[in-house]
């Protein structure tokens, strides 16, 4: 997150194909305020294979479509089609433009929130904020007793604070997630 709002964000799935033949994968992402469409064309969605000691890191062909003012559905079409029981990964990196402006100028909290159809092994969030930036941040949909989670707060070498949840065996269409908020700054 930088500080005028715009994210960067880096996702990787991987998915197993539960039919016959599996030739594309799609995932939505979105803004969760009154986000203007006149910042559409800047975001921008590059989805590629892994990269793994220099071997892979290409691009795949996506579509992509506005379900919603500030939801948008990417397609990713598969160079190939991965059949039953087969598994495939995919790393996305996306530019959304004043993603968080509302919350880096103090209007009001932010959630990053997650789903999936199927059963999730391992979900990962890990929000990294301008330098010297102080928040506050819960974790959302979970519950102490019931779910496996870490919830974390660090700074990394750049003196970043960097908030971090990790979920496993989170069930399928179950949203979880981060809330960030910036201290109170009552009297």
């Amino acid at each position: 997150m930088s500080e005028n709002g715009d994210v960067r964000k880096k996702l990787s799935f991987t998915v197993a194909a539960d039919s016959d033949r599996l030739d594309f994968v799609s995932f939505h992402e979105g803004v969760n305020w009154d986000w203007p469409e006149k910042h559409r064309d800047g975001v921008k969605i590059e989805v590629r294979t892994p990269e793994i000691r220099g071997v892979g890191g290409t691009r795949l062909d996506v579509t992509h479509q506005w379900v919603r003012r500030n939801t948008v559905m990417t397609y990713v079409h598969l160079d190939e089609p991965i059949v039953r029981d087969d598994e495939f990964t995919f790393v996305v990196d996306i530019f959304w433009p004043a993603m968080c402006l509302p919350f880096v100028r103090g209007k009001r909290s932010d959630s990053f929130l997650a789903s999936f159809a199927e059963t999730a092994g391992v979900v990962e969030f890990r929000i990294v904020l301008p330098k010297r930036w102080v928040v506050r941040f819960d974790h959302l949909g979970l519950t102490p007793s019931r779910d496996d989670y870490v919830l974390t707060a660090s700074v990394d070498r750049e003196g970043r604070t960097v908030a971090s949840l990790v979920v496993r065996d989170l069930p399928g269409y179950r949203k979880v997630g981060l809330k960030l908020d910036l201290p109170s700054v009552a009297a």
